[in-house]
């Protein structure tokens, strides 16, 4: 699996992944970007979101559970910390909520409830900290 990001201007990136050609990444103007798009860390927060419900959703639909709405908050605090005062996130909330249809399992949907987030491999990144190669190439 791999990406590209092409810089544009400013703070402003365009990225491709897959058969996905224009994803915009930017900052907000406050952390000096032009606002064009989300930034780097709310993809983040969007891909561990849509990781935890593409996992919870995927076990649901094996134990043939059907749901009525789920929807995923994910809020991530930010805080600046140690000698050179840089902003790290700290914390990752994640709620959920969900509304089965009527007359499913709750069995089913208890133990879904148990085991999901262990099939989560954006948030298995973060928390067992997979190792980060990198390497700058410069071109004359």
């Amino acid at each position: 699996m791999k990406v590209t990001l092409n810089y544009s201007e400013n703070l402003h990136f365009l990225a491709q992944a897959r058969r996905f050609k224009r994803i915009h990444i930017d900052e907000p103007e406050s952390f000096s970007g032009t606002n064009l798009a989300p930034s780097p860390l709310e993809y983040v927060l969007i891909g561990i979101g849509g990781c935890i419900g593409n996992s919870f959703i995927y076990c649901l639909q094996k134990h043939n559970i059907l749901s009525e709405k789920l929807e995923i908050v994910v809020d991530g605090k930010l805080k600046h910390s140690g000698p050179k005062y840089t902003l790290k996130l700290v914390k990752i909330d994640i709620e959920l909520l969900f509304t089965p249809k009527s007359g499913q399992s709750k069995e089913k949907i208890d133990l879904c409830k148990k085991i999901f987030q262990e099939y989560c491999p954006v948030s298995n990144v973060i928390t067992k900290e997979t190792p980060l190669i990198i390497r700058i190439r410069q071109e004359l």
